[in-house]
Order: C-alpha cells, then structure tokens, then sequence
C-alpha cells in the first residue's frame, strides 16, 4: 500500500475522518490508521472477514452525530462511507455477507436488517421474536446461506439460539440453554453452529457445539482428552472462529497457546501467550496478538512468525486487536489504542 499523506474525509456537516500512515517502530512495516475525531471506533468481532466479499471495503463500527452507525473503508480509493442511517443501529452486530459484496446484515434492536451498501436500501428480514429481554449479538450466515444464526436472552435464566430465515424472516429455535451465551457462528459448511457458555472469564465449560436442527448439543470437544484442554486455573478455551475454506476452528488456550481443531474438536497446539488469532479464508496463515500489545503473523503449518505491528494497547486504551485477514490473505485489519481507539491496515504484500 502507498504511502498517503494525512487527509480528511467529509461524511456529514458533523463527522470527519481521517486515514493516515505511521511506520512501526519495531517491525518497521508501513500501517494506514482510519481515525475519526470521536471515541469507540472499532472493527467487528473476528469470527468471520471484517472485508466485504469483493475485499474492496473494510466495514467497522464508529459514531455519527453521537449515534452508533456502521461505515466502510474503501480500500483502493482510501475513503470512508457511512452505511447506515437513523437510532437504534446495533453497529457491533454487522455481518457482512461472504458471497454477495453488496450486503450487510446487522440488528436494530430486535430487528434484523438487511442493507445494500451500495444503494443505501433497507430491508427488514424479520424480528427476534418473544419471549425476549434482550442479548441480541451479531448474526452469522448459515452454510446454504439461507439463514442467519441468532441469539436472545429469554428471560433472566436461559438464553436461546435460534436461525432466521432470510428470505421470509422466520424464525426457527435451534436450543435454549441455561446460561449466557456468546461468540454464536454458524459453520461455514456444515449444519453446525458454535457457541460459547460467556463468563468474561473461567467457565466450567466454554466451548460447545450444536448441530443447527437442535440435535448433539455437547461440550466442542468432545472427541478429546480434556486434560488437553484446561489451563493452571479451570477450562478457557476461547476467542474462536471458523476457518472458511477448511472448516476448522481456531482458538486460543489460555496461557497455553494456539489451538487448531476440527469439526469434532480434535486439534493441536502452536505453544505461546497469545489473546486473540484468527486464520487467512485458507487456513495458511494466522494472525495473533499478545497482551503486550503486539501482532504476530504465523505460518499455521510451521509455527514460523513475524512480528507486524506493536503498541496496539495500553493501560489506558486496553484495546482487544480481534485482528483478521481479508479474503486474498493480502491486508490485516486490527483495533488499535496506539494513540487512540481505532482500526488500523496492515498491506502484507509489503512483506519481503
């Protein structure tokens, strides 16, 4: 990616943009930074391509006018987009669709919207429907791309998974368990979804898989040891997402390392202190940070890595990286609190 000289992008009487470049101190590789005046700027949840399925445009999260709204970042023609309008727009749930680059899934309040990113039309697919007191997340796509994988809290004790049908907004319950659920996302290719028991730390049991007509809801690995599994303290294997093209999953083991598992939950471990990791659409390539703030690109097959960028979080920005690839492999998209919240890309063609 060129270098760019610090320019300011309008999107409305009252939101600026800017996108520049800094060269990292310690990798030394060039990093663009899309920065807007306000706070909270953030790029999705990493389970699947924060890109569009074109890889033309970056979707994130940011504020307009003091309202969360969704934005792209044109990558080729380095200019920022707002995509979506009005209250209530659930920023952090937008889910890009992995085949069809025009569409954005995404929740405004209970429901689910549909938005061309080129047109601006809306469509409302339907309604998380009763009984419900909230716990809406990011929806993922089914396998057949015919369904959306959802979540809502029904009442103070147990939560329900549920898919969406896209084109009729019905909705079909897949299980209802009793307690919090996070980080739902459906297969890329199997009638499976993932799903994790959320604690914002040590679970009994964290990961577990279901298979999306409600059958084999069970801990993920289940096919494993789970000696395996635990760390010093109680079971945390977390911060997992799909690989596309190989259906297996990537997670981290807490204080323990990388795993990659299949379907079944049967993996291996590339050892170290890593936060978060997700995989290139091939499995290839694994992008991970550290809680020191630094970014690692590594060779899934090897464990060989790279130092890519530093300084990602501090004491006062304690910013998650939740950093993933585009489609090619070829650009890196993180969160970063170098000097405030915001994304930043990293072009890995630059690589030598």
């Amino acid at each position: 990616m060129p270098n760019r000289l610090p320019v300011i992008l309008l999107l409305s009487a009252t939101t600026l943009f800017s996108a520049e470049t800094y060269k990292d101190p310690k990798s030394g590789l060039t990093i663009l930074e899309v920065t807007p005046p306000g706070d909270g700027t953030a790029n999705l949840y990493y389970h699947f391509s924060n890109f569009t399925a074109d890889n033309r445009n970056v979707i994130f999260a940011s504020t307009a006018a003091g309202k969360g709204q969704i934005f792209r970042y044109e990558v080729a023609a380095g200019t920022t987009h707002q995509v979506t309008q009005g209250d209530g727009v659930a920023a952090a749930t937008a889910c890009p669709h992995p085949k069809d680059a025009r569409l954005l899934y995404y929740l405004r309040g209970a429901a689910v919207e549909e938005i061309d990113i080129n047109t601006g039309k809306v469509r409302v697919v339907g309604e998380i429907p009763q009984p419900r007191i909230g716990g809406g997340q990011q929806p993922t796509l089914s396998h057949d791309l015919k369904s959306l994988a959802l979540v809502k809290q029904r009442d103070a004790a147990n939560w329900e998974i549920g898919l969406m049908d896209i084109a009729t907004g019905a909705w079909r319950t897949v299980t209802v368990v009793g307690f919090r659920v996070g980080h739902v996302q459906h297969h890329p290719n199997e009638p499976m979804i993932l799903y994790v028991w959320e604690t914002s730390g040590y679970a009994p049991q964290r990961t577990w898989i279901v298979n999306d007509d409600g059958t084999a809801n069970q801990p993920f690995y289940y096919t494993t040891d789970p000696k395996e599994w635990l760390t010093p303290l109680k079971e945390w294997v977390t911060h997992e997402s799909w690989v596309p093209q190989t259906g297996d999953a990537t997670l981290i083991m807490d204080k323990v390392g990388i795993v990659i598992a299949d379907k079944t939950g049967k993996g291996r471990l590339l050892p170290g202190q890593y936060w978060h990791v997700h995989a290139t659409d091939d499995g290839k390539f694994l992008v991970a940070d550290d809680s020191s703030g630094d970014l690692w690109l590594i060779e899934a097959a090897t464990d060989n890595r790279r130092l890519l960028a530093s300084g990602l979080r501090d004491k006062v920005r304690a910013v998650h990286a939740h950093a993933s690839f585009d489609h090619t492999g070829r650009y890196v998209l993180t969160n970063t609190g170098r000097t405030r919240q915001t994304i930043a890309l990293i072009d890995l063609s630059a690589l030598k």
